[in-house]
């Protein structure tokens, strides 16, 4: 959408973008509901680094070779969220994984299966990881990896994450095919890499899920999230590197204008990790229109199909909370944000979208975006609200 369809703002933070068409719309708002993570949370420091170091992780395991420093960067992150279709990081980790090791050569991807064939994908992600790692380390014709390797497979990665879309892991096993698929052996090698990695989104039996959570959390708080031991950090874990963007002040003067009732939050993120670092200020919200992964996966597994961002579950639902009213609007900061917005107001009508933009990794790309989108609002971070 032009900026000349913009109204635009100086703030002390950065340049605020009203879309002219909606200021009618936004006078009517009684209900914001908050994405949580990059809106309420600071999350640069945990969340992707989450994701380079599982992913690095594994990798290592299996290919026996050290990953270059900074092979995962936030570029390559953003790239895969601008498609719509990574909020769960998980999917970002599969993505990378996947591609990675799709692209190793043919020799090496033939070992590689030899060695997945041996092992029982009924173990634990612990064994099965350990399995692996053991059984290249042993094989030195496994572990011919080089920096040039890395280096020309990220790149190639970087062209591939254009062909991505909202359906997420989904685009990559499609694309992936698309390259490989032809080759009958490469259809038995993939089948088997992914059932390895991530034979189901469940923290415990994935792979990529497990460890995942487990640098993230820390031990104390994987246990306490999930309820079983960690195996692979007995540390602290990312999260606490993560830092609140909202001021109690913003909390409490949009309480003064639309009251407790209709304040809410829908986010991808659990609970647990979330009040680890909100604290006391999840109580300035509306305890029924609290939304988090835990309840998307719930509804998920009794209706047998995928509701996370984009899809409009989750805002949907968080917004039952409030009741009846007249407009609402989500804060978010991301395509998967925006796009889900978009689907609950082509279902509903009464649907808004903010865009905040000053704690994402590349703030002029997202601003672009948004715009391009047709944002109803776009501004620097939730206290502009």
């Amino acid at each position: 959408m032009p900026r000349g369809d913009y109204l635009i703002f100086n703030s002390g933070s950065g340049k605020i973008y009203v879309r002219k068409d909606r200021i009618n719309h936004i006078r009517r708002v009684d209900g914001i509901i908050f994405d949580c993570d990059g809106v309420l949370i600071d999350i640069r420091e945990s969340y992707n680094k989450a994701i380079a170091k599982s992913a690095a992780y594994i990798l290592e395991g299996m290919t026996g070779c050290i990953v270059p420093d900074g092979l995962i960067s936030d570029e390559i992150i953003h790239l895969f969220r601008r498609t719509g279709g990574f909020n769960n990081d998980w999917d970002t980790v599969y993505g990378i994984l996947m591609f990675i090791l799709s692209s190793l050569p043919k020799k090496n991807r033939k070992r590689l299966e030899e060695f997945i064939e041996k092992i029982d994908l009924e173990n634990s992600p612990s064994k099965r990881l350990m399995l692996i790692r053991e059984s290249v380390k042993n094989d030195p014709e496994a572990r011919v990896l080089d920096k040039k390797f890395f280096a020309e497979t990220i790149m190639k990665l970087k062209s591939f994450t254009d062909l991505l879309d909202s359906t997420g892991s989904g685009s990559v096993d499609r694309n992936l095919m698309a390259i490989y698929g032809s080759d009958e052996d490469f259809r038995r090698f993939y089948a088997l890499l992914k059932c390895f990695l991530h034979c189901s989104e469940e923290v415990g039996k994935s792979i990529i899920a497990t460890v995942f959570e487990e640098f993230f959390c820390g031990a104390s708080l994987f246990r306490e999230v999930y309820g079983i031991d960690p195996q692979f950090n007995d540390g602290p874990g990312l999260i606490d590197n993560e830092k609140l963007i909202i001021h109690p002040e913003t909390l409490d003067s949009l309480t003064s204008i639309l009251g407790k009732k209709n304040l809410g939050i829908a986010s991808g993120s659990r609970r647990k990790s979330a009040e680890h670092v909100l604290g006391d200020l999840i109580e300035k919200f509306n305890p029924k229109a609290l939304v988090f992964a835990e309840t998307v996966e719930m509804v998920e597994r009794s209706m047998k199909k995928s509701l996370k961002k984009p899809h409009p579950f989750s805002l949907l639902k968080a917004a039952e909370g409030f009741g009846e009213f007249d407009f609402l609007i989500y804060v978010g900061d991301s395509m998967e944000d925006a796009l889900m917005a978009s689907e609950a107001a082509r279902l509903e009508g009464n649907v808004l979208f903010t865009g905040v933009y000053r704690y994402t990794s590349f703030e002029e790309e997202t601003i672009r975006i948004f715009l391009n989108h047709g944002c109803d609002v776009v501004i620097p971070t939730v206290n502009e609200m």
